[in-house]
């Protein structure tokens, strides 16, 4: 998904004339989190809002320049039926001696994830897109390749270590720069059995 700003909340967005986008998709209207201001929500809100528009893809079997557009993207069914066996993985826990998480991470298939072009660290709008979208997990680099194997025609799946809680975690500091190490050494752990298990199951096409 993209975001898409208009140039006020009544104002028309960018080619919306054209059909090329939509204010179907869920969106925040900033006016709803003023704070500080009494009875702001009761007066119209120059502050805009944000609207989720589907991605252009242009197929590599289709006629050139024919652009389609997608929203979600699906994972392969058998590689994410295949990876329900890794949620027993032992995963590590500690950086080092000294610096470790209050809980064992664990292996989680999650329904849906996302990609954004910033870096995620507000606990509200990461409370806001699970409620709207029930999206868990978010990154900056998945859904290129998500949109990339869409448009190839290339099954795929996507396994993420998540190293900070995008603002709902220690008020001190980001646990990113903490822990980002273990998140990779813990994401190369699951590749490595994922990839095992492909080599030595059969899957169906899907």
């Amino acid at each position: 998904m993209v975001q898409r700003y208009g140039n006020g909340p009544q104002d028309e967005l960018p080619l919306e004339g054209q059909g090329d986008y939509t204010r179907e998709i869920g969106y925040i209207q900033f006016a709803d989190y003023a704070t500080n201001v009494s009875n702001c929500n009761s007066h119209d809100n120059l502050l805009n809002n944000i609207w989720y528009q589907p991605e252009e893809v242009f197929p590599v079997d289709g006629i050139p320049e024919e652009r389609q557009h997608a929203f979600w993207v699906p994972v392969d069914t058998s590689y994410y039926n295949l990876s329900k066996s890794l949620e027993n993985m032992e995963l590590e826990r500690c950086v080092n001696a000294t610096k470790c998480l209050p809980e064992t991470p664990k292996v989680y298939n999650v329904e849906r994830g996302t990609s954004a072009s910033i870096y995620l660290d507000n606990a509200a709008y990461r409370t806001f897109i699970y409620d709207k979208f029930n999206i868990s997990p978010v990154d900056m680099e998945s859904g290129a390749v998500a949109l990339i194997c869409l448009q190839q025609k290339v099954p795929f799946i996507i396994i993420r270590a998540l190293s900070d809680l995008a603002g709902g975690g220690s008020a001190e500091s980001n646990e990113a720069d903490t822990f980002i190490s273990l998140a990779a050494v813990n994401s190369i752990k699951v590749v490595v059995e994922f990839i095992k298990l492909v080599a030595t199951t059969p899957l169906a096409a899907s």
